[in-house]
């Protein structure tokens, strides 16, 4: 983990930090209640970073500035008090972009067929509650309520499923018997 680590630390500093100014620059002409443009990039990074592969970035500079503008958006939408200025000025960032390729739009259908495929596998609620937390994007009370449990077992849903899904993909797709099943996974299983 950690040569890995040092290796996204080097492609960070080569591919993205050049272009900080620029998206600097661009974030000064967008003012968000509650939201500092130092925030704004240190969590673009740590989104840029924490991606599995970072290969798949043709256009560094461009990916930064649509993740900031995500972040402000994800900010916006989640706040109490949406300010008008934050939303008018999303225009003057500038996001260049770049369509997508036949190969890449093919590319992007089957990592979506691959995702429902995996989600299709999930208990019903690690899923519904996978879906209403980082799709819908609904907080854990909001999904607790919907859902009709408390907090806590949104928790281990979440959990669950994340583990769930990272032991799939971390396996390339393929799935193992739940005889093998890793000790936390079947603690948070038996909290059930």
């Amino acid at each position: 983990m950690g040569q890995d680590f040092r290796e996204r630390g080097r492609w960070l500093a080569r591919n993205l930090l050049p272009y900080e100014p620029i998206l600097r620059a661009r974030l000064k002409h967008v003012y968000v209640h509650g939201l500092e443009i130092d925030d704004i990039i240190q969590e673009t990074y740590a989104r840029i970073v924490s991606l599995p592969s970072l290969e798949t970035i043709r256009h560094p500079k461009q990916y930064a500035i649509q993740t900031a503008t995500s972040i402000i958006i994800d900010h916006v939408r989640h706040s109490r008090v949406i300010s008008i200025t934050a939303t008018g000025d999303l225009d003057n960032l500038d996001v260049v972009t770049l369509e997508p390729g036949p190969e890449e739009q093919l590319e992007f259908r089957q990592e979506i067929a691959e995702i429902a495929k995996a989600l299709a596998t999930l208990p019903e609620k690690c899923r519904e509650t996978l879906i209403l937390r980082r799709v819908e994007g609904l907080s854990q009370h909001e999904t607790a309520q919907r859902l009709g449990i408390s907090i806590k077992t949104v928790e281990k849903h979440m959990a669950r499923g994340v583990l769930m899904l990272m032991d799939l993909f971390g396996r390339g797709g393929k799935s193992r018997s739940h005889a093998s099943m890793p000790a936390e996974q079947e603690r948070l299983e038996g909290d059930d």
